[in-house]
């Protein structure tokens, strides 16, 4: 039997809340819709392109160390679901808390359907 649009279960991107004291409260963590997690992937690919005097080592590690603030300013956002901090925020969170920021990025990776064990290795 063919559906009915009428009777279509309307997609939602998984989520979760999570404490995060030191933003002061809770903040939704969800996963990354497919043209997001598209786009993150081509920044990511782009990224990693070694610069001028760089190695593909390094340029690669370069590129590693964006991917968490790009991750969570897509993937942690507020009760009306906007970003609840930019790249840069998240970066400099990362510096005074780096466990919870570690914690938020394994949550969105998980619920983007990604295998967050899997990259830890990586």
């Amino acid at each position: 039997m063919v559906l009915n649009r009428s009777q279509v279960k309307r997609p939602v991107l998984p989520q979760q809340i999570e404490p995060c004291e030191p933003l002061g409260g809770d903040v939704v963590v969800r996963g990354m819709s497919l043209s997001e997690r598209m786009a993150t992937d081509d920044l990511n690919i782009k990224a990693a392109a070694p610069l001028e005097g760089e190695t593909d080592e390094e340029a690669r590690a370069r590129a590693g160390r964006l991917v968490v603030p790009r991750t969570l300013r897509v993937c942690v956002v507020d009760d009306e679901g906007a970003p609840v901090l930019t790249e840069q925020e998240w970066d400099a969170l990362g510096a005074t808390h780096q466990s919870l920021v570690f914690h938020l990025f394994f949550i969105a990776l998980r619920l983007s359907g990604r295998d967050p064990e899997a990259i830890q290795k990586n």
